[in-house]
């Protein structure tokens, strides 16, 4: 006699789970200490859009080496959050009034 069910749907009945085959079980702490880890690993679009440039403008830093450190995961980028923030503190900034002692010592 024929099934009209196939044999995927017999094994996975409504209401039961598959087995956790080859899925080890984490302990709390080192559940935390994963989410932690990925929830620190930030997406190109991601990045794009705290920086406020194109994805274009991402990609051709990350080909010039001019951007922010990252890595890859196969063919997946991802942004370290500490290494973002690392970047930011590294560029120039500007627009700071010189503070009169500055002055003094230049002898003017």
């Amino acid at each position: 006699m024929l099934s009209t069910t196939s044999p995927r749907v017999q094994r996975h009945a409504v209401g039961t789970k598959p087995p956790n085959v080859g899925v080890r079980n984490f302990q709390n702490s080192e559940l935390e200490t994963s989410k932690s880890v990925v929830a620190a690993l930030l997406t190109e679009l991601e990045v794009s859009h705290v920086l406020r440039v194109s994805l274009a403008t991402l990609r051709k830093w990350r080909v010039e080496k001019r951007g922010p450190r990252f890595i890859k995961i196969g063919s997946l980028v991802r942004y370290q959050l500490e290494d973002l923030r690392e970047w930011l503190s590294s560029l120039p900034t500007g627009g700071m009034v010189p503070s009169p002692a500055a002055d003094e010592g230049n002898g003017t």
